[in-house]
């Protein structure tokens, strides 16, 4: 008799969908990762409005944008630059949404796949939306949306990739560990999330509120970096006790290994980026800090979300051939 796992390699291998609905799937992500420091520029300068008009700016379709007017001011040159990584993430999402559907046999990633280029059209059409109508609610809600849409972009592009199709749970002997860490990961998920939101609250509330309003977004800033601290503290504990009885998936470590030193760099981010804001003055080293602490914000909801969504995939995974009984004669 053949193995089952022998005879299921050629049907595996007939329904293989490709490298390239991953390969289009982290070339939307990455490219968003140019789009997310620009987006950041255009708050700092305030440079929302620098252009006017969204998909005819200035009398000109986006795309066809003069250089003389592109290159005229920094506000104009950020916030076009802005727009164009926009149009490229777009062009990304549509190309991997459309290879997906043909290549990919599974209904998760077809749908995620969906699911992330609808995502990506309603953060453009919001960031239109608050150039036309001139509305700083928009522009609050559209800077928001932007970082979960960047981790939208890399599960994505995770569920696409051969490390996730292969997977296998460890096994039953230690669910109980793969659902703290799944409860871990969300909690996290969720405790960055809300900090995201309160970060983009303070941001864009830099110029047009008093100063003890202004105090108040910081302080309640401030309390979300302590509960993402713990947050991600309980995350490690956890990861390190799964660890401990049976090994992670590649994607699933490297993720786990790389959100305390996100995190460690994004505290001294954002205690630089806020001297530098007291300070009043905004020069370069002030500009360059503001946008990268914002892009590290979205890279640890980024780690959070792909934390949580391989926690669940473990869960649902086949197990490894024999691991369940040799697990279990361990297990106390």
């Amino acid at each position: 008799m053949i193995p089952a796992s022998t005879s299921e390699q050629p049907r595996a291998a007939e329904f293989a969908p490709g490298p390239w609905p991953h390969r289009l799937g982290w070339l939307a992500a990455l490219s968003a990762v140019p789009l997310v420091l620009f987006g950041g520029s255009v708050t700092t300068l305030g440079a929302g409005m620098a252009v006017d008009g969204w998909l005819v700016a200035e009398g000109h379709f986006l795309l066809f944008f003069p250089v003389d007017l592109w290159l005229r001011d920094t506000a104009t040159f950020v916030e076009h630059t802005h727009r164009l990584f926009g149009v490229l993430v777009g062009v990304f999402a549509l190309s991997c949404a459309l290879v997906t559907l043909v290549r990919e046999r599974r209904r998760v990633a077809r749908v995620l796949a969906g699911t992330t280029l609808a995502a990506v059209c309603l953060q453009g059409a919001l960031g239109g939306l608050r150039v036309l109508a001139a509305d700083l609610n928009l522009a609050f809600v559209h800077g928001a949306l932007a970082q979960a849409v960047f981790a939208l972009l890399c599960v994505n592009a995770a569920v696409l990739s051969s490390g996730w199709r292969d997977a296998r749970s460890p096994g039953a002997a230690v669910e109980g560990e793969r659902r703290a860490l799944d409860s871990a990961a969300t909690i996290a998920l969720l405790v960055v999330g809300a900090q995201v939101v309160l970060g983009a609250w303070y941001r864009h509330g830099l110029r047009p509120v008093h100063a003890g309003d202004l105090a108040l977004r910081l302080g309640l800033h401030v309390a979300g970096a302590v509960a993402t601290l713990a947050a991600l503290a309980a995350l490690a504990r956890r990861g390190a006790a799964f660890r401990a009885r049976a090994a992670l998936p590649p994607g699933l470590n490297g993720v786990l290994a790389r959100l305390p030193i996100l995190l460690v760099v994004q505290l001294v981010l954002g205690g630089l980026a806020w001297a530098g804001h007291r300070e009043g003055a905004l020069g370069p080293a002030e500009w360059i800090l503001s946008v990268v602490h914002v892009l590290l914000g979205a890279l640890l909801l980024a780690h959070c979300a792909l934390a949580a969504a391989w926690t669940r995939r473990l869960g649902r995974a086949p197990a490894i051939a024999g691991s369940v009984p040799a697990l279990c004669e361990v297990a106390p």
